[in-house]
């Protein structure tokens, strides 16, 4: 079950990472202020980080 658990957060991570990569790309052309998009991208990388690294804490 860890096993499960952790490959999951693991994946889900990865691909947060990869969805913050494409936010950031169109952080330029969005009508949003540009502090809350930073806010949103910086807090949406900590989930990220956290997910992996619990990932890779279930797997050990």
């Amino acid at each position: 079950m860890k096993l499960i658990l952790g490959i999951g957060a693991i994946l889900i991570g990865i691909w947060q990472v990869y969805i913050s990569k494409q936010y950031f790309n169109s952080l330029k052309k969005q009508s949003t202020p540009l502090i809350l998009g930073l806010i949103a991208l910086i807090s949406s990388l900590a989930f990220a980080a956290c997910l992996l690294i619990y990932g890779i804490m279930l797997l050990i």
